[in-house]
């Protein structure tokens, strides 16, 4: 399943990429989110998330494989399995930096941030449709974006 999200904010390009670079934050601003350990460029967390009357935790690890600030495109790529056994997760999340529009932009305080994340969901998770998805996803990620800011 492949969830848009989109979102202008009032900072600064090199501060959200800074922000971004740094995996604990990423893991602090993600609601539900945790990274526990990180070395180099590879990552060890878990993840609380609540679908239906299901509550999930996810725990496993991730790799940031690109991270070309010029371009304003970093991916984190992860794997994880549920505690309880019910389901499997792998998740590739694509960050896009933008300059929003030349109005916006004269000032460079602003920056328009495109997520997109690839979810790959396997056993009882899988229940959740696509559109139920990026409804219960949109208030999260906009809040994990609008965190990344700060």
């Amino acid at each position: 399943m492949k969830l848009l999200h989109t979102e202008t904010v009032a900072a600064p390009r090199e501060q959200i990429w800074a922000a971004f670079m740094d995996l604990k934050r990423v893991g602090r601003c993600f609601p539900g989110a945790e990274v526990t350990e990180v070395d180099g460029d590879d990552f060890v967390g878990n993840v609380k998330a609540k679908i239906g009357p299901f509550g999930l935790t996810f725990t496993g690890t991730g790799t940031l494989t690109v991270a070309d600030e010029t371009a304003g495109h970093a991916r984190i790529e992860s794997t994880g399995s549920e505690s309880h056994g019910f389901g499997k997760a792998d998740i590739v999340i694509d960050l896009h930096l933008h300059e929003p529009d030349a109005a916006a932009a004269a000032d460079g305080m602003q920056t328009r941030m495109e997520l997109v994340t690839e979810l790959t969901v396997h056993g009882l998770p899988t229940r959740l449709g696509n559109g139920l998805a990026q409804r219960i996803s949109g208030p999260l990620v906009g809040s994990f974006l609008r965190c990344m800011a700060r």
